[in-house]
């Protein structure tokens, strides 16, 4: 499948999570399709992108690199058809960009989630505490655009948690107690040429 109009970007981290793990931004240039057929672009983009950047570290072809989908769980690279145990990745998907990374050292995890143009309050404040758990009470007392940017920063950061973990989302109550030890989470900046959203990497220390 070709993918055309693929613009794609490190993305800086903080210098406690530099060395042995990266993260990228994939976005599609605005095009005319189904929003199946761009979806599936947009993942054939991403995939490309992984190949190209994880050629370089592992020095081997890229066309000898393949990403797996595996339902539930991460995606994981092959080389040469073999799964490649030490590289862990992580993709998330927003409209017509995507954010993905890779680790050698342990899970890793992240997420972006667009800021909501509109909303209503109780709504966002009633999952926040159903799903989020003791951070939302940051967001309590926040309301309108201000409360949606929060939320979305918030979710993106528990979605890149659970990735870590291995987790899927569930109620904050049903989590075990420990789920997220050891784990650190930082958000990232978002390009703002690519719209607004909120972006999250989580990995274990």
């Amino acid at each position: 499948m070709a993918v055309l109009n693929v613009v794609q970007q490190a993305v800086a981290l903080p210098a406690a999570c530099q060395g042995g793990l990266q993260v990228y931004a994939v976005c599609l240039a605005p095009a005319a399709g189904s929003p199946a057929a761009l979806r599936e672009s947009l993942r054939h983009a991403v995939h490309q992108s992984i190949c190209s950047a994880l050629a370089e570290v592992l020095q081997c072809d890229a066309r000898q690199l393949s990403v797996q989908r595996v339902p539930g769980q991460a995606p994981v690279l092959s080389l040469g058809g073999q799964t490649h145990a030490r590289i862990h990745l992580s993709v998330a998907y927003a409209g017509a960009s995507a954010l993905w990374a890779w680790s050698d050292r342990a899970a890793v995890g992240v997420d972006v989630q667009a800021i909501p143009a509109d909303g209503d309050d109780a709504e966002w404040h009633a999952v926040e505490r159903q799903f989020i758990g003791p951070a939302a009470q940051a967001l309590s007392p926040l309301q309108g655009a201000g409360l949606r940017a929060a939320f979305a920063a918030q979710w993106a950061q528990l979605e890149a948690r659970l990735k870590c973990a291995g987790l899927q989302l569930s109620e904050a109550d049903a989590r075990p107690a420990d789920w997220d030890a050891n784990m650190h989470c930082v958000p990232l900046a978002w390009p703002a040429a690519w719209g607004t959203a909120a972006a999250a990497l989580a990995w274990h220390s």
